[in-house]
């Protein structure tokens, strides 16, 4: 058995959109096509308002009652709130389900090991399976690299699986190493690489996270604009970093200007790889800034690493 970890999250964001007209509605709050996700499939998208600014980021999946949406904590009391805005006549009700599982994360090569495989296709995608004796639910998703598999748990599954993993001796790990994970994937994280005052664009994620031929919706015309105009100003990107391991928040300088700033950071053998919002300047892969730990004072160099790249 491969002994790599699994991780527990404490909480993620989980809402629920049913009735009649869910589709429908969640369709014109959000980026990417919903209308026509078949059933069990699903698509990472972005919430979206009237401005085009981004109001939440995940997962979208179309269950048999209902779509469902995970992500980045913190995220579901805004986006059930938006789509009830805009409910005004149609059958459709949002709902936050946060408290009600618990979630556990496994990176391809652990699923892989505990035999979790989607019954079909390669994309985003929702089924049920057993595990250590329990039907249990898995999404697939790019958390931690292609084919990463979350599933989401009652209590009483929670700890069955806990003690399933103990006696297999499978390391369990936590948001940490999660974390840690995430960020040498290049995966953002809605309020910690992303929030409010970003455009969908600027996270880099066009092809897997927004349709430019779905119709309307909140936002529309804005992300329909830069991507004609091709004007977006500052893009999320990977940095390698050498000389330290600096905290979030430092800053990436070149020419005495400011080019970027770091939103989640790796350690990876006393350097780091990490992520964060670049100039213009510094879309392109290799083009490289210096910086100072905020909390240490100690000099970095970063280097944009190329999509495909990983330490």
């Amino acid at each position: 058995m491969n002994t790599s970890s699994v991780d527990r999250l404490t909480t993620i964001s989980v809402v629920d959109v049913t009735g009649a007209d869910a589709a429908a509605i969640v369709h014109n709050v959000t980026t990417n096509a919903v209308k026509t996700l078949p059933l069990g499939a699903g698509c990472e998208t972005f919430i979206t308002e009237v401005r085009g600014r981004i109001l939440g980021h995940g997962y979208l999946y179309r269950l048999p009652d209902r779509l469902r949406l995970i992500g980045a904590a913190g995220q579901s009391e805004r986006i059930a709130a938006h789509v009830d805005r805009y409910t005004i006549r149609e059958d459709a009700t949002a709902s936050v389900r946060d408290d009600e599982f618990a979630t556990w994360v496994f990176s391809a090569a652990m699923a892989d090991a505990l035999g979790i495989h989607a019954p079909v296709g390669s994309g985003p995608m929702v089924w049920q399976q057993s595990l250590a004796g329990q039907d249990v639910s898995f999404y697939r998703t790019a958390w931690l690299g292609p084919a990463t598999c979350v599933a989401l748990v009652s209590p009483e599954q929670d700890r069955l699986l806990a003690a399933y993993f103990r006696d297999h001796g499978i390391a369990v790990a936590g948001q940490e190493a999660f974390e840690n994970k995430r960020v040498l994937a290049g995966f953002p994280w809605y309020g910690t690489d992303l929030d409010e005052s970003n455009l969908p664009q600027e996270a880099d994620r066009d092809s897997l996270a927004v349709s430019f031929n779905k119709g309307c919706y909140l936002g529309q015309e804005t992300v329909a604009r830069l991507d004609a105009l091709g004007q977006v100003q500052k893009k999320l990107v990977r940095w390698s970093i050498t000389g330290c391991v600096p905290v979030a928040g430092s800053k990436l300088i070149a020419n005495d200007k400011v080019v970027g700033r770091l939103t989640s950071v790796a350690e990876v053998e006393g350097d780091a790889v990490a992520m964060g919002m670049a100039r213009r300047t510094h879309f392109e892969p290799g083009s490289a800034a210096t910086g100072t730990d905020d909390a240490s004072g100690k000099a970095f160099t970063g280097t944009v690493l190329d999509h495909g790249e990983h330490e």
